[in-house]
C-alpha cells in the first residue's frame, strides 16, 4: 500500500505542480479577456480608476448610464462600478477593493431599486476565475461566492470546466480577442424590445435581507466619514414592470427614510416619459442604449441642479 501511495505521490505531484504553473500563467492573461464581466475588474485592480463620480448599483446601474454623457455634462471624469445582477452585498464588495487601489470620488450616484436589498451571488462568477492568484479577491469573494472545492484548489477546472448554463461557457470566453467590451465600465446595449420574461410575472416582491440591509448602512456611514457625497437613483422600468412591483410604496418609505438619516437627495426617474415606451428598453427592467442616453443626459443635468460637485478651478 505504501509503494502504491510512494508511486501516485511520483506521477501525481508532478502533474499538480505543473498545473499549478499554467494555472497561474493562464489567469495572468485571461485578466485580459472581452468578456464584460472580466474585463469590468481589470481597471479597478490595476489601480487606473481617478474618478471625480463613480456610479454603484446592479445591472441597472451599469448598463443604465452612460460615464461619457456623464463627463461631457459634469465636466468630470466618471466611472461605473455596477456589477450585472448583484445586490447591494456584492455591490459593496467591489466598491471596498475599488477604494484600497484608486482615489476617492467626490461623489457616488447610487442606483436604489426592488432587488437591491435582497442576497443575490453567483451571478457570472467566471468574473473572479483570473484573479483567484490575488489575495484581495480571495479574501473578499472566496467566502461569500459559491465556488466549488474543485474550482477553488484544482488547478485549471474553473477554466476548463464546461457548465451547461450560459454563464459558465468554457475554455474561450478567458481568451483574449484584442477587443473592449465597455466604455469607462458601462455597457450600452444595442437590443430592440422583448417582454417576453415580464409577460411571465405576475408580480415583483420587495424584499429585504437584514444582512444586506446592514451592510448597506455600514456602507453609507463609511462614505459619509470619507466625506463622500452621496445621490441615491431609482433608474427607469418600463411602466409595465412598474405596475407589477408590489409594495413599492413600501420600497420609496424603506429608502427615503435612509436617505433622511444620510442627508442623501434622491432623484427619481421610476415615471420619466421614456417609461411609456418600449423603444427604449429591450426588457421591463433594463434601458437599450438609446435610452440609457437619454436617461443619462437627464441624470447629469439634474446632479449639476443639485450642486453636489465641486466646481472646476478656473
Amino acid at each position: 500500500m505504501k509503494r502504491f501511495i510512494k508511486y501516485c505521490l511520483l506521477f501525481t505531484l508532478p502533474a499538480y505542480l505543473l498545473l499549478t504553473v499554467v494555472d497561474y500563467r493562464f489567469s495572468q492573461m485571461a485578466k485580459h479577456s472581452s468578456d464584460y464581466s472580466i474585463e469590468a475588474w481589470y481597471d479597478i485592480m490595476n489601480g487606473v480608476i481617478d474618478a471625480d463620480v463613480v456610479v454603484m448599483g446592479s445591472s441597472r446601474a451599469w448598463e443604465h448610464v452612460n460615464p461619457l454623457i456623464l463627463d461631457s455634462v459634469l465636466e468630470v471624469n466618471s466611472y461605473n462600478l455596477g456589477i450585472d445582477g448583484r445586490s447591494f452585498d456584492s455591490q459593496i464588495l467591489k466598491y471596498h477593493l475599488y477604494r484600497e487601489r484608486n482615489t476617492k470620488p467626490q461623489l457616488i450616484i447610487q442606483n436604489v431599486d426592488i432587488f437591491s436589498l435582497i442576497h443575490r451571488v453567483g451571478i457570472k462568477k467566471i468574473q473572479f476565475f483570473p484573479y483567484f492568484w490575488d489575495k484581495p479577491i480571495r479574501d473578499t469573494f472566496f467566502p461569500v461566492e459559491p465556488f466549488t472545492v474543485w474550482e477553488k484548489y484544482l488547478p485549471m477546472y474553473r477554466f476548463l470546466h464546461v457548465n451547461a448554463r450560459s454563464d459558465m461557457p468554457g475554455l474561450s470566453v478567458f481568451l483574449p480577442d484584442g477587443t473592449k467590451t465597455l466604455t469607462k465600465g458601462y455597457k450600452g446595449e444595442e437590443l430592440s424590445w422583448n417582454g417576453r420574461a415580464l409577460s411571465a410575472v405576475d408580480s415583483i416582491p420587495f424584499l429585504v435581507n437584514d444582512t444586506t440591509a446592514r451592510m448597506f448602512k455600514d456602507y453609507l456611514a463609511e462614505v459619509k466619514a470619507d466625506g463622500i457625497k452621496m445621490v441615491f437613483v431609482f433608474s427607469p422600468l418600463y411602466i409595465e414592470a412598474t405596475k407589477k412591483i408590489s409594495g413599492m410604496k413600501d420600497v420609496y418609505a424603506y429608502f427615503q427614510k435612509i436617505a433622511s438619516e444620510y442627508d442623501i437627495p434622491i432623484l427619481d426617474y421610476t415615471y420619466m416619459g421614456l417609461c411609456n415606451d418600449t423603444t427604449y428598453f429591450y426588457n421591463g427592467m433594463h434601458l437599450n442604449k438609446r435610452g440609457s442616453d437619454i436617461f443619462s443626459d437627464s441624470l447629469a443635468c439634474d446632479i449639476k441642479r443639485l450642486g453636489v460637485l465641486k466646481e472646476k478651478k478656473k
